[in-house]
Formats: C-alpha cells, sequence, structure tokens
C-alpha cells in the first residue's frame, strides 16, 4: 500500500515532506502508525499560525488560550537535543500573553535557529536576543515593536525581511544592517520610524525592496534586482550597474518621465514591470483631456541595448501608458515581450478592451521578435 511505502522513507525524508505541513497537523500524523508515533518530536521546524475572531471577544480568548496551550505543549514534548531551524509564527493577537511568545523566541534562539518568520502584532515587543543570533540566515518581522537599545550581531544573516516595524525611540536601520556583513536579500516596507545614522556598503547584497524614503539608494545600488516605489525622492548621482531587473510603483500616472530618468543610471538593465496606481483624482479626471509628456533628448542605453521585457501592470489605456508602452517599443532594439496586464477588475467593456490592443499593435516596433502580449491582473 501507498502509506506503507512512505512510511518505510528514511527519517530525513519523512521530515523534509512534514517541513512543508503546519506544526498542528505535523502532530496529527502521530496517529497513523508507531513508525510515525514519535517522528514530529525531532522536527526541526516549527510553523503555528492563529486566526482569531476578532468579533468575538469570548471564542476568540478561548481559542487563544488554546493556541498558546498546544505551543507550549509541542515546545516541551519536542526532541530538545535536536536544533529548531525554522521557527515560524503568525498571531494576529498576542491577547495579553506576550510573555509566552518573548519565550517560545528566546528558546529559539538558544536552539540555534536558522529561519526565524514573525508575523505579530504591533504591541509585541521583540526579545533583543534575537538580533545576536549568530545561527540566523533568514528573518522576517511583520508588525513588531522593537527597542533601539540593543547590539546586532547576525554573521550569516542572509535575508531580512522588515514589513511595518515600529520603535518608540525610532529605529536605527543604519544599525541593524552594520551587523548584517553577508546581508543578500534586503526588503524594508511599511510605516518604519528611522533614525538615520551612517550606513554602511552592503557589498553582497544582491536583491533590495524599499518602500518609502527609509535609506539612501546608494546603500542598494550594486544590487542585481530592486523593487522601489514612486515615493522615493532622492537624486541619483550614481548608476545601478549590475541591476538586471527593476520593478516600480507608479503612483503618480503622469511621472514617466521619472521613470526614464532612474533608467538613465541602469545602463544594464534587461526586465523591467511597472505597476501603475491611478490615484481618485485620476480616475475622477478619466476621459479627459490627458497630458502628454515630451519625449527626453536621448534614450536611456538600456533601453536601446539591453532590455529584453517590460511589462505594464494596472494598465488602463490612458494616454499617458500609451505614450509610454509606444516609446519602450520603438526604442528599444532587443525587446522580446511587451507585456499589457488589464486589471481583472476593471469595468472596461470588450469593444474597450479590443480598442487598447489594436492601438498598442499598430505602434512601431524597433525590434523585429518583439511579442506583444495581453493578460488580466489580479
Amino acid at each position: 500500500m501507498a502509506d506503507d511505502i512512505i512510511s518505510s522513507f528514511p527519517d530525513e525524508i519523512l521530515c523534509h515532506i512534514l517541513s512543508f505541513l503546519p506544526t498542528k497537523h505535523v502532530v496529527a500524523t502521530s496517529v497513523l502508525s508507531k513508525r510515525w508515533k514519535f517522528l514530529w518530536r525531532s522536527l526541526p521546524f516549527f510553523d503555528f499560525h492563529y486566526d482569531g475572531d476578532l468579533f468575538d471577544y469570548d471564542r476568540n480568548n478561548e481559542a487563544y488560550s488554546h493556541f498558546l496551550h498546544s505551543v507550549d505543549s509541542f515546545l516541551l514534548s519536542r526532541d530538545r537535543d535536536e536544533p529548531l531551524h525554522r521557527f515560524r509564527l503568525r498571531s494576529d493577537s498576542t491577547y495579553g500573553h506576550p510573555v509566552s511568545i518573548q519565550r517560545w523566541i528566546t528558546a529559539a534562539v538558544s536552539g540555534s535557529v536558522r529561519h526565524l518568520d514573525l508575523y505579530l502584532d504591533w504591541g509585541f515587543v521583540m526579545p533583543s536576543v534575537v538580533f545576536s543570533c549568530k545561527t540566523l540566515v533568514v528573518l522576517k518581522l511583520t508588525f513588531i515593536q522593537v527597542e533601539n537599545t540593543f547590539s546586532v550581531d547576525l554573521p550569516l544573516l542572509k535575508i531580512l525581511h522588515l514589513n511595518n516595524i515600529s520603535s518608540p525611540e525610532g529605529l536605527d536601520l543604519s544599525k541593524l544592517l552594520s551587523g548584517c556583513p553577508n546581508l543578500e536579500d534586503l526588503e524594508v516596507k511599511g510605516f518604519i520610524s528611522t533614525t538615520k545614522g551612517k550606513f554602511i556598503r552592503l557589498p553582497k547584497l544582491v536583491r533590495a525592496s524599499i518602500h518609502e524614503d527609509l535609506l539612501p539608494l546608494e546603500v542598494v545600488k550594486d544590487v542585481e534586482v530592486l523593487f522601489l516605489d514612486s515615493k522615493y525622492q532622492q537624486i541619483l548621482d550614481f548608476d545601478f550597474q549590475n541591476l538586471v531587473r527593476l520593478e516600480l510603483i507608479l503612483q503618480l500616472s503622469k511621472d514617466w518621465l521619472g521613470v526614464l530618468e532612474v533608467l538613465e543610471h541602469c545602463p544594464k538593465l534587461q526586465t523591467l514591470l511597472v505597476c501603475i496606481y491611478k490615484s481618485s483624482f485620476d480616475t475622477f479626471l478619466a476621459g479627459h483631456e490627458e497630458v502628454v509628456w515630451p519625449y527626453p533628448q536621448s534614450v536611456p542605453a538600456c533601453i536601446s541595448s539591453h532590455l529584453k521585457t517590460c511589462s505594464l501592470k494596472y494598465y488602463s489605456g490612458s494616454i499617458d501608458e500609451i505614450q509610454f508602452a509606444s516609446y519602450i517599443m520603438g526604442n528599444a532594439k532587443y525587446l522580446r515581450i511587451m507585456k499589457i496586464y488589464i486589471d481583472s477588475e476593471s469595468h472596461f467593456t470588450f469593444g474597450e478592451k479590443l480598442h487598447m490592443k489594436r492601438e498598442l499593435s499598430s505602434c512601431m516596433k524597433s525590434s523585429d521578435t518583439c511579442t506583444l502580449s495581453f493578460e488580466y491582473s489580479s
């Protein structure tokens, strides 16, 4: 039988299979047979998720107490001689029990955790011991409060994602990054209050996703993959020499010249994705005469010499969008794919969508191998 075949696999393979499941489901496999009864205790992975009913306090409180008891039972029952490689915890509310969660995190750090992924609530304060965990390779924090009175020593950390992190004194992001000399992947977004010290260069950084004006762009100038939103107002006086993929959020729908200005500093760019988020004011003006932006005097080098893929997401067929798409196709000699994503929730009629396709299809293409495609974005 299939279950007998699976049960005959070595522990390492079974543990790898179980690592893709939430911990509560992993524990449930102990009833399958004697072979599975104690296997879960030696798993180096921890993955718990609590999502309560915000509209039923009594029921939610009881459910959360059960959640706390389940996590405590797991940590007490597992083989403590086995390292805890991954600790992933998601809870929409700490419900007055922050000490328990702090104890779990401290236990994970002392257990040589390599991957720490926490999604909690604003009221939870992160134990400072996390920032001196010398075994951490991946650290992802969401909706967490940190104190600024900590030292940072994360010599093995390669991935750092900070989403909506707060600090009473103001988070010193420069201090945090200075303790991550081997960082390869950095993501910073949300309402993070920062005190700006002196930022060091991150020579091993390959990918960065930066929202708002949270750190100098020069810190990420050596990356190969970069995500930016349009809130950046920094003057670029350097080039992204290694950048091959760029994703931009364009919230000012008429600022296409700003996009081209960024492209002037990306000489080797091969892939460009622009997400177009129109404001309510833009929506109000829909159908009125739209501003046509002036063409720049010179074409950015990456467009004429390297760009292979260009994608426009949440495309609505406005004059400024048509002009930008036409500009790219008319100047990108090596363009292979021009991909247009139409918002799946838009109210365009079939005729309007067909008109968009015909309008762009009639544009001149500098590349003989360029394919124009239309898809729906969620």
